[in-house]
């Protein structure tokens, strides 16, 4: 009997490792999340995501298409988060709402020029029938000071980026207020999922100030996880606000003005002329080498007389 038990042990031993080693180099996902605890699998993408043991559970009464907010406990929040999901249904229905902070993510990486502070998800599902649902709303998330010192970040260029069909999508967000301890951020959605809360590190100037529409079409891309720098060298330093606006010499009301600026050697091109009114346009001054305050004289009626 024992002779047996050591030959059935032997023989499930032989083949348990190489299976074990084949599904390491052919399905590295699959076995890290059949290796691991507190793992949730997604089956619609095909992947796993690494769970905490933080999250939590709602069931609310909704009705048609008024908001319907859900409050995360501040016990809670500490370890998610997530301080408020709002949504809004077309018709009146009960729904679970699960809020979890991801321990780890495996899946699309967010592009390089996003540094990543955590992820989260957000799932809403009919009581009746168990199908999930997916409203549309906002969520209000925070961010810990500490971790915006430490890296040395700006606070007004923390994002939500989405997880959709195996891409990231960036989403506008609005910071709302701080506090001694957080900031906290407001984020629009069309729909919930995966979320991952992150900054823009991207050290050039912001092209999507004044290409917004271009951003938002190539976030939507997945070959395009990189800055506007990578196809337009030199660009954020070199470019001139005529380069795009060729046509603005012609008005009366400019050309002296673009004229004098071509001869000032102070700023690139005629670009001393578009800031003077423009003077929200993050335009480079490039003979600028350190941090000083600079004022520009100059006559309008000499220039129009």
């Amino acid at each position: 009997m024992n002779i047996m038990r050591r030959h059935y042990i032997l023989l499930g031993s032989r083949i348990m490792i190489p299976a074990v080693i084949l599904g390491l180099l052919v399905f590295p996902n699959l076995v890290n999340c059949a290796l691991q605890q507190s793992v949730r699998v997604m089956p619609k993408q095909g992947k796993c995501y690494y769970l905490t043991n933080e999250s939590f559970n709602s069931t609310v009464e909704v009705y048609p298409n008024e908001y319907t907010k859900v409050r995360i406990p501040p016990e809670k929040v500490e370890k998610i988060g997530v301080l408020e999901v709002v949504f809004k249904l077309p018709k009146k229905m009960r729904i679970s709402v699960n809020v979890s902070r991801l321990r780890e993510f495996i899946g699309p990486r967010p592009p390089e020029n996003y540094h990543i502070l955590y992820y989260f998800m957000i799932v809403f599902k009919d009581v009746s029938t168990g199908k999930t649902v997916e409203p549309t709303g906002y969520v209000i998330f925070e961010v810990p000071k500490i971790w915006i010192e430490k890296g040395k970040y700006d606070p007004s260029r923390v994002v939500l980026l989405k997880l959709i069909e195996q891409r990231w999508v960036v989403f506008k967000t609005e910071l709302l207020k701080e506090d001694a301890k957080n900031y906290y951020y407001k984020t629009e959605l069309p729909s919930f999922s995966i979320f991952a809360v992150a900054v823009n590190v991207t050290t050039t100037e912001n092209c999507t100030e004044c290409h917004r529409d271009v951003a938002v079409e190539l976030s939507m891309s997945p070959y395009h996880n990189f800055n506007c720098t990578f196809c337009h060298p030199g660009m954020s330093r070199n470019v001139t606000c005529v380069r795009c606006h060729p046509l603005i010499g012609n008005f009366s009301a400019h050309k002296k003005f673009i004229e004098w600026a071509e001869n000032n050697t102070l700023m690139k091109g005629s670009n001393e002329a578009c800031i003077a009114c423009h003077t929200y346009a993050k335009i480079p001054i490039l003979n600028v080498t350190e941090r000083r305050y600079m004022s520009f004289e100059f006559d309008m009626g000499e220039l129009h007389e």
